[in-house]
Order: C-alpha cells, then sequence, then structure tokens
C-alpha cells in the first residue's frame, strides 16, 4: 500500500512539468468566400460579359436577387480564431458588359478595358434565280445542237416526252439524222423570256434562228420545262410561225426575195417531216384548192397519211425560185419522200403568194 502511494505521487509530480496550452482545444485555419489572387484580378477588364468575369473569378459568393448587376467576392481567412486577412471586392454590370469595379470599397480607377472588335456585317445571301437557271439550260440546249451534240440535246429532253405525230424512237431517230446529216449548224435564241408557273414549272419562249448548210428559218418556238432533280429539262416543245422579215432589214426595196420564198419551201418540208400536221396545213393558203376534191376532204386524208406513218423523211433539192412580182413566186424542186412504208421520188412545182408578210402555198403540182 505504501509503494502505491509513492507511485501516485511521483506520477502526479511529473504532471506539472507539462504547459497547460497543450491541453486547450485544437482550432482549424478556416478559408471563407472566394480567394481572389493579384493574378486573376489583373486579368479583369471593363467591357468583359458575365460569362467571361465568371470564367476568370468563378461564381460570386454573393448574389443580390434585387441587384442582379451587382456581384460580390468576398474572401476571409481565421488563424486560431482571429481574421488574418479579408477581402471584398465588388463588381458592376450595365447588361452584360462589367462596367465597375470596387476593391474594399474603393473603385478600381485604372482598370484595362476590351478591345472592341469591329462588327462584320453580314452580308445579304444572294437567293438562287430560277428563272436564269431555266434560261441557262435553254441556251445549253440550243448550244449542243450547234454542236451536233445529239447526245447532249436528247438530254436535254424529259424521258417522258412525246413529240407530235410520231414515236419517241421515231423522233430520236429523226433528229439523229437531221443533226447528223449536215456539216455546220448554227442555232441562236434571242427575245429569250421565262415565265415561272412555280418552283419546279416553267415556260421559256424565244425566236429561234437556225442555219445549216443546207437550209436556214427563224421561227418562234416555246418550251415548256420541268425540274427533274437538279435539272431543267424540256417536256413540251412548240413551234410558232416563220418570223417574217422587217421591210427595213432587206437590202433593196424588191418586195419579195428568193430566200424568203426558199425558206418557206423548206419550212413545209421540215412540218411535213416532222408530222406537225397543224404547221404543214398552216403552209397553205385558205385559197388552195387540192385537185380532185373538196379542201375539207383533203385536208382529212393528208392528216391520215401523216398520221398513220410512225416515221416520215422529206428531203428537197434542186430548188429553184421565180419571183413573178412582189407577191407572187413559184418552187421547182426533187422531192424525195420516205416513210416506214412507202417510197418515191418526183419533181413538184408550188406555186406560192405573200400573204400578211409570210409565203403560202396556192397550187401544188406534181410529176414522176
Amino acid at each position: 500500500m505504501r509503494t502505491k502511494l509513492i507511485l501516485a505521487s511521483l506520477l502526479l509530480s511529473s504532471c506539472g512539468y507539462l504547459h497547460t496550452p497543450a491541453l486547450t482545444p485544437y482550432k482549424m485555419d478556416i478559408r471563407q468566400g472566394n480567394y481572389v489572387t493579384p493574378e486573376m484580378r489583373e486579368k479583369l477588364k471593363l467591357g468583359m460579359t458575365r460569362s467571361q468575369v465568371r470564367y476568370v473569378l468563378g461564381t460570386p459568393m454573393v448574389s443580390d436577387a434585387f441587384h442582379g448587376n451587382r456581384w460580390d467576392y468576398a474572401y476571409r481567412l481565421e488563424h486560431e480564431g482571429e481574421i488574418v486577412e479579408k477581402q471584398n471586392l465588388t463588381l458592376y454590370f450595365e447588361g452584360d458588359n462589367l462596367v465597375r469595379v470596387d476593391d474594399n470599397g474603393k473603385t478600381v480607377q485604372d482598370m484595362p478595358v476590351v478591345a472592341k472588335q469591329p462588327v462584320e456585317e453580314a452580308q445579304p445571301v444572294a437567293k438562287a434565280d430560277p428563272a436564269a437557271d431555266v434560261l441557262k439550260r435553254a441556251e445549253a440546249w440550243a448550244a449542243a445542237w450547234s454542236a451536233k451534240d445529239v447526245a447532249g440535246y436528247l438530254a436535254a429532253y424529259t424521258t417522258d416526252y412525246a413529240p407530235q405525230g410520231m414515236t419517241r424512237k421515231a423522233w430520236e431517230k429523226q433528229r439523229q439524222a437531221r443533226i447528223g446529216k449536215p456539216k455546220v449548224i448554227e442555232v441562236a435564241l434571242s427575245d429569250v423570256s421565262a415565265n415561272m408557273q412555280d418552283d419546279r414549272h416553267a415556260t421559256v419562249t424565244f425566236t429561234q434562228s437556225y442555219r445549216s448548210d443546207a437550209y436556214r428559218d427563224e421561227v418562234q418556238k416555246t418550251l415548256s420545262m420541268v425540274k427533274q432533280g437538279d435539272n431543267w429539262l424540256i417536256a413540251d416543245e412548240r413551234v410558232g410561225k416563220p418570223v417574217a422579215k422587217a421591210q427595213a432589214e432587206k437590202p433593196a426595196a424588191t418586195g419579195a426575195s428568193e430566200e424568203d420564198v426558199q425558206r418557206a419551201v423548206k419550212s413545209w418540208a421540215e412540218a411535213w417531216a416532222a408530222r406537225d400536221v397543224a404547221q404543214y396545213l398552216s403552209s397553205y393558203a385558205v385559197g388552195f384548192k387540192p385537185a380532185g376534191m373538196s379542201r375539207a376532204k383533203w385536208e382529212a386524208q393528208r392528216k391520215e397519211r401523216i398520221g398513220k406513218a410512225n416515221s416520215i423523211a422529206v428531203d428537197v433539192s434542186d430548188l429553184k425560185v421565180k419571183l413573178s412580182d412582189d407577191s407572187h413566186a413559184s418552187a421547182t424542186f426533187k422531192q424525195d419522200y420516205r416513210s416506214d412504208t412507202h417510197q418515191d421520188s418526183m419533181r413538184k412545182t408550188l406555186k406560192l403568194e405573200k400573204v400578211g408578210g409570210a409565203w403560202l402555198i396556192v397550187a401544188e403540182q406534181a410529176a414522176k
């Protein structure tokens, strides 16, 4: 027992050498708020947007719901219960841009400013002109014809294009022969205009001047075009009456030209070969009287015979024109006719009369 008392006394006396603070509670350093370093402050510039400021400083410590244009970045450092560092950075915005900075209640006067970037005005986007595309395709069609590019010429038509008076196959064969036969072809379009029905349908009208080493003419033409995919294609083709030359364009005041009569004869033969019954019959004058039958019966017969053949070829050669006066002429030539059912060759004489600027047939005589 005595030994235990001595050990207890020694233990208590040894505790007297320990310092009292060692037995006090431990206090941690406490950081509160947004710690803003000098480097972060240097990156601030007046004119910066809110998102740019947030990227540099982070989200503000205090956000006042009633003052949305003010952001507070507060910071406090406590060491052993005492405040050893305190910061208060206040930022003010107008709209989306920083306009003022207060550091611990004092406005920072020498804040750098964001350089304003020149605002580039957006250039208006040019809208595609569908009419221009239509006209371009019509010119490309004429260019392929002039170049004797049969494949390019035929590719300008839709696959369901239906020529007047003949099958598509017969028409293609005819076009290949007529484009391939001449040594030179020139096709020029003038007075061209496009009428848009909608975004995919249009009508193009123009004056077509055709010239080859064997034939020339000038006619009004209308193309009905449809847009398939990105391409405008010809869905229908209509030929109008030959264009009458103005009196002032003639070299002399003769009132008549052998070339005009030749063009009329060639146009008549072209319409016949194309099985264009309407154009063919319009080559005859109202006073034309066929031999041995009435005009009505003759027209019915011509419609039947022209329409019945699948293909027709009419070649005019050795053409000679004789002018009686300014409005009367005769044309004599060799006519070679060929269809899928019949062919013949004969000499023919047409008597023509000038009516309203156009040479029309008033009489027709054939001889074997």
